[in-house]
């Protein structure tokens, strides 16, 4: 069985579950694998993976009407954290400053306006927004000066603090907009649906011990990101309360992700809940 992966912490229920023996505890064998997400939706729809763990990839294919529903929820807030160079030392110092995302209309990018937004200013007025790339390189222009400030994943925050970088706000505290869960296709939620109930068990429990062992959970956290137990301490404790506590989204947190798509995708139809989502197996175990 294959899950497939790009976000090393959106994906850590599943290390998790992986690490303490839940899937086995299920009698399932899972490997993950990592795939652009283009081609993870790709693998799900040719039975190549049975499942996926790219909740923005999943949402898009069944907005657009692919039979891919989500069948657990991880990450119902953003763990991004807007990071700052060290001369902007409040959030008013941003005014006329630049931030890098990724993408234009892209999740990062959404953020940024909402955190532009929430300090009183306006995006493109206030704070000129750019496309710099992928976090790493949003990193390094950040280092370079050529932007001020950028939205990236806690895990790469706590390394830009260590280096005297400014935390200006944690996206996750501001909006509900989910991340991260497990995706599969409905033919297999139909035919195969106990083994889908054992695989949404096993990523339920390693939720639920995430957010119940803390001290364990900092050590593997800092062993599977590579980070110090200091910085895997810090971005713990900024993030946890993002992930669910059931492994299920909120209808608010799902509409919004579903605006926002249809933005992207230039659609106009109404999208029911019920073709993008099932929690009735998370509500089974519950």
């Amino acid at each position: 069985m294959l899950l497939r992966s790009k976000n090393r912490f959106l994906e850590f229920p599943v290390v998790v579950a992986m690490r303490k023996g839940f899937f086995k505890d299920e009698g399932i064998e899972v490997d993950k694998i990592q795939m652009q997400p283009a081609i993870g939706v790709k693998a799900l729809m040719s039975g190549d993976v049975d499942y996926l763990l790219a909740w923005g990839s999943a949402l898009r294919a069944a907005v657009s009407g692919v039979p891919i529903k989500a069948v657990v929820g991880f990450a119902g807030r953003p763990l991004h954290v807007l990071i700052a160079r060290p001369e902007i030392k409040t959030p008013k110092d941003l005014k006329n400053k630049i931030i890098g995302v990724d993408s234009v209309a892209g999740t990062v990018d959404y953020l940024s306006r909402v955190a532009v937004r929430h300090f009183g200013f306006e995006p493109e007025k206030d704070v000129k927004i750019i496309v710099t790339g992928e976090s790493p390189t949003r990193l390094a222009a950040l280092r370079a000066g050529a932007i001020d400030a950028t939205p990236i994943d806690v895990a790469f925050a706590v390394k830009a603090e260590d280096e005297g970088f400014k935390r200006l706000v944690y996206l996750g505290d501001l909006i509900e907009l989910p991340l991260s869960g497990i995706a599969v296709m409905e033919q297999k939620l139909q035919t195969q649906r106990d083994q889908v109930r054992r695989v949404v068990r096993a990523g339920v429990r390693g939720l639920r011990f995430m957010k119940q062992n803390r001290n364990e959970t900092v050590q593997m956290l800092s062993d599977y990101l590579r980070i110090t137990p200091s910085q895997s301490a810090r971005a713990y404790d900024a993030s946890i309360n993002s992930f669910t506590d059931d492994g299920i989204i909120s209808d608010k947190g799902v509409l919004l992700d579903v605006q926002l798509t249809k933005e992207r995708l230039k659609l106009t139809k109404d999208i029911p809940l019920s073709q993008l989502v099932d929690w009735s197996l998370v509500r089974e175990i519950r």
